[in-house]
């Protein structure tokens, strides 16, 4: 008797736990680029020294999202930051925001 007491006592609140648990629901997509990425012409976050020019981080950015098959279009290239579109068909997937003086990219879409 004791035992089935214990085994109840145990069954029903792992049951419970895994019916009235909540539902994680996620995107169907996963963004394009990760959290925190670095582009491969730039050195690592933190670690490059210098201030690199418009054109040379518009060139790494279409580098880096050419080799994923996406197109890249900046829309603000002001100051340190760029931010740009990226797409797929004519179709923005995301929109990134890159760093000219660290060559980080971070996903804000």
């Amino acid at each position: 008797m004791r035992k089935k007491l214990i085994l109840i006592l145990i069954v029903i609140p792992v049951v419970q736990m895994a019916v009235l648990s909540d539902v994680q629901g996620f995107h169907e997509k996963k963004p394009v680029t990760p959290y925190g990425d670095y582009c491969p012409r730039f050195s690592k976050y933190g670690k490059n020294k210098a201030f690199h020019t418009q054109k040379q981080a518009e060139e790494a950015l279409k580098d880096y999202y050419s080799s994923k098959g996406f197109t890249v279009e900046v829309v603000s290239p002001v100051g340190r930051f760029i931010k740009a579109h990226i797409k797929q068909k004519d179709s923005i997937i995301d929109i990134i925001i890159f760093d000219r003086h660290t060559g980080r990219i971070r996903s804000i879409y």
